[in-house]
């Protein structure tokens, strides 16, 4: 038996004949089966380098000898991480590249096998190959799991401040605008206490009632803040939010089926978020006179809808100008793998869809 050192050593690395014949299998599969990865010309570019690269890794294993494995060089590290952050930028999850790295490591290794051990490769060389190829097809996954975790953090963190800023506009909207107005109508109070009873009466009952409804606006920032999947379930909690929110005018029908008290709270929760977003969406922009809410639990996956029949909205626009509440309930719904639809057109409506799969919880 011809020894592994041999083996390795006799490695040559791949023609430029073989690298295109990989690339072009590689690049062809990944667009039959319609993979993101390919579809964006700069993602594209960068993967078709970064296969490069990889070869580039396999063929530096000649050098090492005594069936060591090669190493990623320098380049390839990096040229994985900048892939990685596009990829994460574009919003493809992770999965698509382990889709493509198995299929990269399916038609590589063959070929490999071909034109660097030739005939008569013993078992413990082609072992010793089909490793390295292992390794290095690996490392690319590593490096991409980093780089969408650091894509989360980032969007949990734009989710949070977007959360802030709505808490900070609607206390220097409602909360402000109220005692606002109860300072003045006290300044007046002032001057008419003595020359006009009646009207100091007037307007003290008006300061009375701004100071109210600013009261009743903190009561329900307060609430919200304090609220939380953990400790109450979303069904109830949904149906709170709906009894202190909706104006009597609008009628809303509310149908949960399934089992929804066994969510996972961090499902629970974020759903609870992106469904009182789209509320609050619907009564703030659409002027509805009908909302209905549903939320079904089926098997290892939960939907919800939120539906109304006011002005609705060109979706296209809202989408290009990165409409605060939608891009919330997009980003909450991908943060626990699922996906958020907006269904709209001028004078016919809105629906927003989020379904979220259970399996990994």
């Amino acid at each position: 038996m011809v020894s592994n050192a041999a083996d390795w050593k006799t490695r040559a690395e791949l023609s430029p004949a073989a690298r295109a014949e990989v690339a072009e299998q590689f690049f062809r599969r990944l667009g039959s089966v319609g993979s993101p990865l390919v579809s964006e010309a700069s993602l594209s570019e960068l993967l078709s380098r970064q296969v490069q690269l990889l070869l580039n890794d396999l063929g530096r294993g000649d050098a090492t000898g005594n069936g060591r494995r090669s190493q990623p060089s320098e380049e390839s590290l990096r040229g994985a991480a900048e892939f990685s952050r596009r990829r994460a930028s574009l919003e493809i999850h992770p999965t698509e590249t382990v889709r493509a790295a198995g299929l990269f490591y399916e038609l590589t290794l063959p070929v490999l096998i071909r034109e660097t051990l030739g005939e008569g490769a013993t078992p413990d060389a082609v072992l010793d190959l089909a490793l390295d190829l292992h390794d290095a097809v690996m490392t690319q996954i590593a490096l991409g799991c980093v780089g969408y975790i650091t894509f989360l953090r980032e969007k949990i963190h734009s989710s949070h401040r977007d959360e802030r800023r709505r808490i900070a506009r609607d206390l220097h909207d409602r909360v402000s605008h109220e005692i606002l107005v109860a300072l003045l109508s006290t300044e007046l109070c002032d001057g008419a206490l003595t020359r006009d009873p009646e009207l100091a009466r007037t307007r003290l009952k008006s300061t009375e009632q701004a100071l109210r409804e600013a009261l009743q606006v903190i009561s329900e920032l307060s609430g919200e803040l304090r609220d939380s999947m953990t400790n109450t379930d979303l069904e109830r909690s949904l149906k709170q939010f709906l009894e202190s929110s909706i104006p009597q005018d609008v009628r809303v029908d509310f149908a949960a089926t399934g089992d929804i008290g066994g969510l996972p709270a961090p499902v629970a929760e974020e759903l609870y978020y992106m469904l009182r977003e789209a509320i609050r969406n619907a009564l703030r922009h659409s002027a509805p006179r009908h909302i209905r809410i549903t939320l079904r639990v089926s098997g290892l996956l939960v939907r919800a809808l939120v539906s109304d029949d006011g002005r609705g909205f060109d979706v296209r626009t809202a989408s290009r100008a990165r409409h605060d509440g939608l891009t919330s309930i997009r980003e909450r719904s991908e943060l626990l793998g699922g996906k958020a639809r907006v269904y709209s057109a001028v004078g016919r409506g809105t629906t927003v869809g989020v379904s979220i799969p259970l399996v990994n919880w």
